[in-house]
Order: structure tokens, then sequence, then C-alpha cells
């Protein structure tokens, strides 16, 4: 080994030394459900990018069930599917279901999936934007965070 190369050579560390890996738990404990159709990985895919999405309101959820079914068991050009999902949050459930305005039937899964995720996040916002703001407090006279003016 070249002599002017040995200072720059980091030693090689035992499987002791070697930092303890942890897997993530996985960011949203969400069960996904099928009902009239087959299961689907692509929908599943389609539902977990939502959440992903939704970011920082999902952040908190401690769990959830997403039901995705189809409403009309006939052929399948005539199916409509509809998604029914329960988001737990610390501070409650967020329940998206068929009486929502904005969550009806559609014929495409994707579409479904889309609105019923839509219609949770303002659901998430309300919620958020509800939550009283605390307001920063003065610190107490003769805190050490005081500022004096001194002669």
């Amino acid at each position: 080994m070249d002599p002017a190369l040995e200072d720059t050579v980091e030693p090689v560390q035992t499987i002791e030394e070697l930092p303890v890996v942890t897997r993530p738990k996985p960011p949203h404990p969400c069960q996904i459900t099928f009902k009239g159709m087959d299961p689907s990985e692509a929908a599943r895919v389609e539902v977990r990018g939502w959440l992903d999405r939704l970011g920082a309101l999902t952040t908190p959820m401690i769990g959830g069930q997403v039901v995705i079914e189809s409403v009309d068991e006939g052929r399948r050009e005539d199916r409509r599917y509809h998604v029914r999902m329960e988001l737990t949050m610390p501070e409650g459930v967020v329940v998206v279901g068929p009486e929502h305005p904005s969550n009806g039937p559609h014929e495409d899964v994707y579409v479904a999936i889309r609105n019923a995720f839509r219609a949770a996040r303002r659901q998430l916002e309300s919620s958020v934007l509800a939550r009283p703001v605390e307001a920063p407090v003065a610190p107490p006279p003769g805190s050490a965070h005081e500022t004096v003016d001194l002669p």
C-alpha cells in the first residue's frame, strides 16, 4: 500500500460496530378491502398514493379502512364503483360514505377513489382549521427573556 494513502483509509468496522437499522412502520396503517369485485393491486396503489398526497393531514392517522365496492354487479361496462372510508385520527374518525354529496358512484374506479379522497381531504382540512391556535405567551416580568435597556 502507498504510504501516502495509509492515513486516509478508514478501518473496517466489525458487525458489532455497525449502526442498527430499523425498518420504519408503514406510513399509513390502512386496510383496503374490495366488495363485489376482484381485488386490484392498481387500485391499492392508487389508495396508497392518495394517502401519501394528503401528507401531513394523514401523518397522525392511527388506523383506517377503505372499502372499494362495485355497486352494480352487471356487465363490466355497466359497473359503477363506490368508495367508503374511515380514517381514525387522534381527534376522531373521518368518515366518507355514500351519503357524502361529492362521493357518488362512478363508472371509473379511479375517479371514485379520487372523489372519496378529495372529500376526506376537505374534512381533514376543516378539522385542522377548526383546532384552536395557541397564542404566544409573553414571558413574565423579570424572566431571562425580558429585554432591559441599560443606562
